[in-house]
């Protein structure tokens, strides 16, 4: 008879002792658990947005309109107070963010009668205080100048007296001018918009003090079903926690639901849950971090989601059932929007009875 090795009873132990939670698919295999499924009865859905939220962050600058947004483009660089004379070339620099697609796009370059916080800024307001004149920016209604974009890369020139109106404006801001969108780098990127001069060969770069695109958008009856970026929309979703779950292992929670309009610049996009920490008030209300995240086609008409955490969360507190927001991460990258058909999410658990201990 051979002898049992140390190593053969200790691989022996560490199987025989596993207490970790087991996968459906292990589950199915074994065939000694019986999977029950369950589908939690919808308690509310609806929409909440945000028309002052901030996008100065955003790692892109975005410009253009439609029929239902509007973005602009604001620039403020740190011009010395020094002034220029005899200048070859003075320059604006732009480059596109190439992973989103792009129109055609006219956009008028204006000045600035207000300054503004980056961290702050949105169609509204200005600064922490204070709100701008008109919604969309306070600037002078003569342009300095009009701009196609075409290419990668756009360069804006200007000359020795637009210069030095624009060193004493509070920034400028770019206004599009015929529909469709464009997306440059901001500085957040690490590729930033860029001031620069030459003169006698020798270049002059100017570093940039603040940079945000301010945006305005649709905004849904509070019953439809919409996730944006941009513009956001935060889907609200709630559904009846069901006390058939109490004291049961949750083994897979499928959240669906059907997309009938859509709208980006990008193939792909991420759709997030965070759940609700307490009872929601507005598009503000607490939550905590994601507790799914994942990558779908822009293309997709039914969106499926795991939600396995939130639910095996709700078992395990019960009381915590304050619904979650179904959203479009990250919020102010892009301007974009999914609309949901109005009564299609659903919430399917799958669930076994908790295992027995197991004998010491």
């Amino acid at each position: 008879m051979k002898q049992i090795t140390p190593l053969f009873l200790l691989v022996f132990a560490i199987i025989a002792c596993n207490d970790l939670p087991v996968g459906e698919d292990e589950l199915n295999a074994r065939g000694d658990f019986d999977i029950q499924e369950i589908l939690l009865p919808r308690y509310s859905t609806l929409t909440e947005f945000n028309r002052y939220f901030t996008v100065g962050s955003s790692r892109n600058l975005a410009i253009g309109k439609n029929d239902d947004y509007e973005s602009r483009i604001l620039l403020d660089f740190a011009f010395p107070d020094t002034t220029y004379t005899g200048l070859d070339e003075i320059k604006l620099i732009l480059r596109r963010n190439l992973n989103l697609d792009e129109d055609t796009l006219v956009f008028s370059v204006h000045l600035l009668s207000g300054a503004f916080e980056e961290a702050v800024v949105n169609w509204y307001q200005r600064t922490n205080n204070e709100w701008w004149d008109s919604a969309g920016g306070d600037f002078t209604g003569d342009s300095l100048c009009c701009v196609t974009i075409v290419h990668d890369s756009v360069v804006v020139y200007f000359n020795n007296s637009q210069f030095a109106d624009i060193q004493a404006a509070q920034g400028i801001i770019l206004i599009p001018q015929d529909t469709g969108f464009v997306y440059f780098n901001a500085k957040e990127s690490g590729v930033s918009p860029e001031f620069v001069i030459i003169k006698n060969e020798d270049e002059t770069s100017f570093a940039l003090a603040g940079d945000a695109y301010i945006i305005t958008g649709p905004e849904p009856f509070y019953i439809e079903n919409w996730i944006g970026s941009g513009f956001p929309f935060r889907n609200y979703a709630k559904f009846v926690f069901d006390s058939l779950l109490l004291d049961k292992k949750a083994v897979f929670a499928e959240l669906t639901f059907a997309v009938e309009e859509r709208f980006a610049y990008r193939d792909t996009i991420e759709i997030g849950i965070k759940q609700l920490l307490e009872p929601i008030d507005d598009f503000n209300t607490s939550i905590g971090p994601f507790i799914a995240l994942d990558k779908y086609a822009l293309s997709d008409t039914l969106i499926t989601i795991d939600v396995v955490k939130h639910v095996q969360h709700l078992i395990d507190h019960p009381d915590s059932n304050f619904g979650f927001f179904i959203i479009l991460s990250p919020e102010n990258y892009d301007v974009a929007y999914l609309k949901i058909r109005d009564g299609s999410h659903t919430l399917k658990v799958g669930y076994i009875e908790p295992p027995k201990e197991r004998a010491e």
